[in-house]
């Protein structure tokens, strides 16, 4: 008996779909300013053909029936269809060719078009690829009803065939000049970031067969909220033919909902950042034991007060032995100061009050060097910035740190303007205090990421001038993203320009040499990060002078911008390389020396010893977590057994011993020191009397 297989109808919308979907593709692989993996290359392509097959096969259904009622005849719908969705790819057509136009002649004078202005051109793109598809598919059928039935357009074989010799035409003449042409802006000058070269990547047909899978998912979600839709409209209406009204209010609904699922999945997700930060996380486990510090000795604050970044912020310090290892001369402690963000009231001037006396406390005033680092979202401060500035002034510095989140930047970048507006108070109250001791104090800010936004826009584009006034000698801004409107101010139109009001620009190492003691703001011009915009959805995207520039495919270049900034940091801990994404460690050494006029004559000595030190914590962080998830099976097992944990280090005391010889016997060619031994010991700790500690 032969099962019968449903084989969906392949209507002309459907046809349509297809077709745009094989149309775009080949875009989808443009290159970005970073490498693309491969998942991400997928859910790019995939992403794009969902959408276009959407776009399509919805447009070509509204055209076919507007034109076709009261029509019998199915070859006279074809034409209608054909002649109709041709005319609208025609006029839509001609709207985005002047949009572009339009794009490129305000692109000569260094300006972008208005989001409004480029809206109408994408979406005009989108119509005309949309009515196009119907247009050729509807053609197709009016020439195919005199062929015989096995060679008709709408046999699945003729179709499958058509669509993959459509691909394969379309995806060689994408790679033309005057394809490219048409999608991209005249190159400024060799300095621009954006490259017009396709991403190279697994076999053509793997990876297409990866973005129709993608595809497949984004079309089977899109089939269950049209059905979903539907099904509330008949409720609506109470009609099982219910009219466009009700079809609307149904995805009305249904977009009601999501967006209220998302934003309550944001909140949880934001909540749950927040409690995962505030557990304690193994490798930082440790209480300070030594003044200098939040959380030690004579700091107004417990250690597990400070969240995971306060923890690792303060354990991370060095000490005066440490630094005296590396450069041979004598050194002090170095303090670091982190004010919890649970204890801070929202006022920033009683908050200024709270944070000076913690500086005080650690004895910040008592240092020749203090830096005010603006932490990112999740209150994370730059360590080889800090190391640095311990380093080259022989542990003679504080640095201090205020967290206003404790979520990823992404989360927290609502709250940028509050926290620059508490970073101003903070730095004047930091400066008349250093004032009132009567020493001659070296006052520096530093800001990465997120921070470089608090740290420029809490005194606006007149940053150099009012921390002057104030007392401070100078500033670093790392990775400054497009969105801080101090940097949006001053940021210079060309690259030859490095100069503004004060603030000196530097794209790498290399610019970093030229530097003189003062503000600097150093960003890669292809760091996806600091140039990511989503406007980039309508429009052409910028350099990071701000220029238009490149390639412009609405959707596919945002979702491209998406995937680089999503890969833009992409560390090996212990070899700072060059880097053109987000990862500022192989500059950030003499970057440090510059802004903050601090001595860098062995600068190798001292980046071998930050890459040493990255590595060291790195391995530390790496066997704290294999460790604590062997600690968390083991004793997930033994309380399935019903076994208390808590009650093994009394009952088995008498076998301690054993068990640690045991252990010992299993360290690697019989180490009794460094990291492995420690971490060897740690099992040991936690499988005798530490367990309860679970």
């Amino acid at each position: 008996m032969q099962i019968p297989v449903p084989v969906p109808e392949l209507t002309e919308a459907r046809r349509a779909g297809l077709l745009a979907a094989v149309a775009v593709y080949p875009v989808t692989r443009l290159a970005g300013t970073l490498h693309r993996p491969t998942l991400d290359r997928a859910i790019v392509s995939g992403a794009t053909m969902a959408i276009a097959y959407a776009a399509a096969s919805g447009t070509t259904g509204t055209v076919r029936r507007a034109v076709v009622r009261g029509v019998s005849s199915e070859l006279v719908r074809d034409k209608r269809t054909a002649v109709a969705g041709g005319l609208v790819a025609l006029g839509a057509g001609v709207v985005a060719v002047r949009v572009r136009s339009r794009a490129r002649a305000v692109a000569q004078q260094g300006e972008r078009l208005p989001v409004a202005e480029a809206s109408s051109g994408a979406v005009a793109e989108v119509v005309a690829l949309s009515a196009a598809a119907g247009a050729a598919v509807a053609a197709a059928d009016v020439v195919g009803v005199h062929l015989p039935e096995t060679l008709r357009p709408r046999h699945p074989v003729v179709v499958v065939t058509s669509v993959l010799v459509a691909g394969a035409g379309l995806a060689a003449a994408s790679r033309h000049p005057r394809a490219l042409a048409y999608f991209a802006l005249p190159s400024t000058d060799v300095h621009s970031a954006r490259d017009l070269t396709f991403q190279s990547g697994a076999a053509l047909p793997i990876a297409v067969g990866r973005a129709a899978g993608v595809a497949a998912v984004a079309l089977a979600v899109l089939g269950v909220e049209n059905l979903s839709a539907r099904a509330l409209a008949k409720a609506l209406s109470g009609s099982d033919e219910p009219g466009g009204l009700a079809r609307t209010a149904g995805h009305g609904v249904i977009g009601l909902a999501v967006a209220g699922a998302g934003l309550g999945g944001f909140a949880f997700y934001s909540s749950r950042v927040a409690v995962q930060e505030r557990l304690l996380e193994d490798a930082y486990a440790a209480v300070p034991n030594r003044v200098g510090v939040t959380g030690g000795p004579g700091s107004a604050y417990d250690f597990t007060d400070l969240g995971r970044e306060g923890r690792r912020f303060v354990s991370q310090a060095h000490t005066a032995e440490e630094i005296e290892a590396v450069l041979g001369t004598p050194a002090g402690d170095p303090v670091r100061a982190f004010v919890p963000l649970s204890t801070l009231t929202g006022d920033p001037e009683a908050d200024a009050r709270t944070v000076v006396d913690e500086l005080a406390a650690c004895g910040g005033f008592e240092k020749g060097t203090i830096v005010l680092a603006a932490p990112t979202g999740d209150g994370y401060v730059s360590y080889v910035q800090t190391e640095t500035v311990e380093l080259l002034t022989s542990g003679d510095c504080a640095t201090l740190a205020v967290p206003y989140a404790a979520v990823p930047s992404a989360v927290a970048f609502p709250r940028r303007k509050r926290a620059a507006a508490a970073y101003a108070v903070y730095a004047r109250a930091i400066a008349e205090r250093a004032r009132a001791t009567g020493r001659d104090i070296r006052l520096c800010v530093f800001g990465e990421s997120l921070g470089s936004i608090v740290a420029l826009d809490a005194f606006g584009p007149d940053i150099v001038e009012e921390l002057g006034r104030l007392g401070f000698a100078g500033g670093l801004y790392v990775g400054v993203p497009i969105f801080s409107e101090a940097d949006r101010a001053l940021r210079p139109p060309h690259p030859a320009i490095r100069e503004s009001r004060g603030l000196q620009y530097a794209t790498g190492r290399d610019q970093v040499h030229d530097t003189l003691p003062g503000h600097v703001n150093l960003t890669h011009p292809t760091d996806p990060v600091g140039i990511a915009d989503p406007s980039v959805l309508v429009r052409h995207p910028v350099d990071y002078w701000g220029r238009p520039t490149g390639l412009f495919v609405p959707l596919v270049s945002f979702l491209i911008e998406l995937a680089d900034v999503k890969n833009a940091m992409n560390l090996r801990p212990g070899d700072f390389s060059p880097s053109p994404g987000h990862d500022y460690r192989y500059d950030t050494a003499l970057a440090v020396a510059r802004a903050y006029d601090l001595p860098f004559d062995r600068e190798e000595v001292v980046e071998l010893a930050l890459r040493e030190r990255e590595l060291a914590w790195s391995v530390r962080r790496l066997l704290a977590s294999r460790i604590g998830e062997a600690r968390d099976a083991a004793l997930s097992k033994l309380q399935s057994w019903g076994v208390d944990p808590a009650t093994l280090g009394d009952r088995f005391a008498a076998q301690r011993s054993v068990l640690a010889n045991w252990l010992d016997s299993v360290k690697p060619g019989g180490a009794s020191d460094g990291v492995v031994a420690d971490a060897v010991e740690a099992i040991s700790d936690a499988m005798g009397s530490g367990v309860s500690d679970s």
